[in-house]
């Protein structure tokens, strides 16, 4: 089991749009998902389970392009266990464009009262009954109720939410074999207090909400 002293890694990738396998991949969370085990110790093989500990969280995001300024796919992407980029590269030549990685000390970051900026692009669904007494996980789709969504993860993971907004929401669709999965997806960024830094951490390394193999969850933290 991780104990919350590990260090953590933060990998930023870049993927080839042009390539047929990262092309597809992007459009598929849990293609996706399945491809960047390849960068861990057996875990590329079907049926191996990451290393023992790891919880891999990421997150599609959208960077401009240095040289040409236009938006451009990258994956952030973050472990315990330390990431072979170049080895899923060599399986797959070209799939990746570049990479970096560095390593996470949250403990200075985490102290109670401090305000942190942050992004979390989550699966945002509350759990409900129906006339049976059958219960399923339901979307909350109103801007109110998703931020009251991320309130009560505040309350449970140590902190408190000063301000934050909505900068894209709706629906994701990605299938794993013949099953057809449908997430409720929310993209909040903002600024929290620090209350409390062990939790806080967890959440960090846990991810918050559902779904967190299919790149949702991952908690960024920044002054």
């Amino acid at each position: 089991m991780t104990t919350l002293t590990a260090p953590l890694h933060l990998s930023r990738l870049h993927l080839n749009e042009r390539h047929r396998h990262a092309s597809r991949d992007l459009s598929s969370p849990y293609a996706l998902h399945q491809t960047l085990r390849w960068a861990f110790p057996g875990a590329g093989h079907a049926d191996t389970p990451l290393p023992d500990g790891e919880r891999l969280l990421w997150r599609q995001d959208l960077t401009l392009d240095p040289q040409t300024g236009e938006p451009t796919p990258t994956l952030l992407v973050q472990s315990v266990t330390p990431p072979d980029w170049g080895a899923l590269n060599a399986r797959d030549p070209e799939y990746l464009t570049g990479w970096n990685v560095r390593t996470l000390d949250l403990t200075p970051a985490l102290t109670p009262g401090r305000v942190l900026h942050f992004r979390l692009h989550a699966n945002v669904t509350v759990r409900r009954q129906d006339e049976q007494g059958r219960s399923a996980r339901h979307g909350l789709h109103t801007p109110a109720e998703q931020l009251g969504w991320l309130d009560r993860q505040g309350n449970r993971a140590g902190f408190d939410v000063l301000g934050a907004d909505i900068t894209r929401a709706g629906r994701t669709r990605t299938r794993k074999g013949r099953q057809l999965i449908t997430l409720n997806t929310v993209t909040f960024e903002g600024a929290l207090q620090v209350t409390d830094a062990a939790a806080l951490e967890r959440a960090v390394r846990e991810g918050l909400g559902h779904a967190k193999s299919l790149g949702c969850g991952l908690l960024s933290l920044a002054p």
